[in-house]
């Protein structure tokens, strides 16, 4: 026997009515991560491109007028960058995360000449592995909770119903895998081109999410038929890795971590 039937007066519980949340998930724009004189830059630091800094403003035209509650970047310069330009006059609600930085890979020039293609390319395939890294650095694993840990968290905080989070290719890779409610080696499919936009709506009942909704995957205002650059995130890198460089600057290639 349930205890509302042997309380007098107690009124039979009310279902907790359903809130609907979105979430506004970005990948950064285009950034140069050598100098023109072919020496590399270290990717923690450089910023947006003149071609980012455009692909965001297209972006930006496409979000005008909507009122974010909660924004959240990584701590990397070209996260921040587009974050600042897509929330004008909102981003004093910026706010930045360490936790949301792109996997890290290790030392891409201890990988043969002759490796490097398949090596970099298909960078995303180890990631069904069980102790799989991403070129020799961060593990998978290890990155897939850092990056949940952290969305999870602002799934619980109560204050926003309308959430901007700026980050990197593979951490908008795992949070759409969540979404899905799939494993993490379907990110392999889900390319995150520079400055487009992901939508995740959340339907929430009381502090539980009881359904996760797409509705929308990898856009980019600048491209919307992503015929200027068919290539892949990991065949750009590669031929930036590729690209002629100095003798005296060719030890200074960059790390995964510029995605």
């Amino acid at each position: 026997m349930s205890m509302q039937s042997v309380v007098p007066g107690l009124a039979p519980s009310e279902p907790l009515p359903l809130r609907r949340r979105r979430c506004y998930l970005v990948r950064h724009g285009d950034v140069n991560y050598f100098t023109d004189d072919g020496k590399a830059l270290d990717p923690r630091s450089v910023e947006l491109s003149d071609k980012g800094v455009h692909q965001v403003l297209k972006l930006s035209q496409m979000l005008k007028g909507i009122a974010f509650d909660r924004a959240m970047c990584s701590d990397y310069p070209r996260a921040r960058q587009t974050a600042e330009l897509l929330l004008g006059n909102q981003k004093n609600i910026l706010e930045q995360t360490e936790t949301l930085r792109e996997i890290r890979a290790g030392r891409l020039r201890d990988i043969e000449p002759h490796d490097r293609h398949d090596r970099v390319c298909f960078a995303y395939e180890t990631i069904s592995e069980a102790d799989g890294t991403f070129l020799g650095g961060e593990r998978w694993d290890a990155f897939e909770t850092r990056v949940l840990e952290q969305f999870l968290h602002l799934i619980h905080e109560p204050d926003w119903t309308s959430l901007l989070i700026v980050s990197h290719d593979a951490v908008n890779r795992m949070l759409l895998t969540w979404a899905m409610g799939s494993d993490r080696r379907n990110a392999q499919s889900l390319e995150q081109d520079p400055a487009c936009l992901n939508i995740i709506d959340l339907d929430m009942v009381g502090a539980q999410v009881s359904r996760r909704l797409i509705r929308m995957i990898n856009v980019t205002p600048y491209d919307l038929c992503k015929l200027a650059d068919p290539k892949t995130v990991m065949e750009r890198i590669h031929a930036q890795l590729a690209a002629p460089v100095s003798p005296a600057t060719h030890h200074l290639e960059p790390r995964r971590e510029q995605q």
